[in-house]
């Protein structure tokens, strides 16, 4: 029987992870747009289901699919009002921003996956050469695929579990214990479906094993150490809560001066002031946006690599799982 080690693990991952982001700024430009791709960030997941159960007359589809959905679906709307010639031109347009905007965020994943198995396994610096080199059209589109299958079986949990908790009669006790366990196992799918598709992204475009061996590999470590990688995802919550925390304090620290300037700008009545006011604290606000979201992104990537790489060492006991065994133990 293998022996668990108790020895902290979470201190040290998280201390790692944040040390690997703070370390390749030059990283920080293609997160932001990896980012875009929305997985390994659970807390998204809580916030949809909430949003879908607890509004009255939502769209589950704008709920889930966000301002992109929302604009899509309008966008729609005006086309097909514009004639047949609008039409065909609207849609090869969104198609073509739709395959292109796909490939670049998915092309910034695959980056940053590299990196970050890089990153792990060698202490040297890397180099933009090494990178590329590792840039594969089948990576590519593993790394997509993946996305696509589990965005669409998370939207299909979220979805039919929001579509049937809003059509129980809460009104009644029944009805309202039935809506919260309905709730807590639609969110608890749609978190272990986002863990696992962590784990499969990294096993894809780390090891680069095809989709459905990633699959069985990333569900394979997600089994071995269930506790420990929800551990993780909630570890992941918390910090990024507490860096958007501190975005929001910076970009309010930053915000008081050019406010201040403004006036001062609007007081004397120069348009031109102004202007470049308003210019240069948009553009430091970007700037500041830019890094925090790139730090962000990066530092996910990062913790979840570090597990994967520890999910597959020596069996490890979970934190719930030693203190648990503590209180019964005394």
């Amino acid at each position: 029987m293998k022996r668990i080690n108790e020895s902290p693990i979470y201190r040290p991952m998280l201390w790692r992870a944040l040390q690997t982001a703070w370390g390749h700024k030059e990283l920080w430009p293609f997160a932001v747009l990896a980012g875009l791709a929305g997985t390994g960030v659970v807390v998204n997941d809580l916030l949809q289901q909430a949003e879908i159960a607890l509004t009255p007359g939502i769209d589950i589809i704008s709920a889930i699919g966000g301002n992109f959905a929302t604009f899509i679906r309008s966008y729609a709307g005006l086309v097909l009002s514009s004639g047949t010639g609008h039409i065909v031109t609207a849609t090869l347009g969104i198609c073509a921003v739709i395959v292109g905007g796909s490939f670049i965020v998915t092309l910034c994943q695959q980056l940053l996956l590299v990196a970050m198995h890089r990153s792990v396994h060698r202490k040297k610096p890397l180099t933009g050469r090494d990178l590329l080199r590792a840039l594969h059209h089948h990576h590519f589109l593993r790394i997509l695929g993946v996305d696509l299958l589990f965005h669409v079986g998370i939207f299909i949990v979220l979805g039919g579990g929001g579509a049937l908790i809003r059509e129980l009669p809460t009104s009644i006790p029944a009805g309202g214990a039935t809506a919260i366990l309905l709730m807590a196992a639609t969110l608890f799918v749609a978190f272990v479906l986002n863990v696992i598709a962590m784990l499969t992204l990294i096993a894809v475009g780390q090891e680069h094993v095809s989709i459905l061996d990633g699959i069985q590999e990333g569900a394979a470590r997600f089994m071995r150490h269930p506790l420990v990688a929800c551990e993780v995802a909630m570890l992941v919550f918390a910090a990024n809560l507490v860096l958007t925390i501190a975005f929001f304090f910076g970009l309010t620290i930053l915000a008081l001066p050019t406010g201040f300037l403004f006036a001062e700008a609007l007081a004397q009545g120069s348009l031109g002031m102004m202007i470049g006011i308003a210019f240069v604290g948009t553009f430091v606000g970007l700037i500041f946006t830019v890094c925090m979201a790139g730090f962000m992104t990066t530092f996910t990537y990062a913790i979840w690599t570090l597990l994967a790489e520890y999910l597959d060492r020596a069996p490890f006991g979970s934190r719930f799982h030693h203190h648990t065994r503590r209180v019964f133990s005394r």
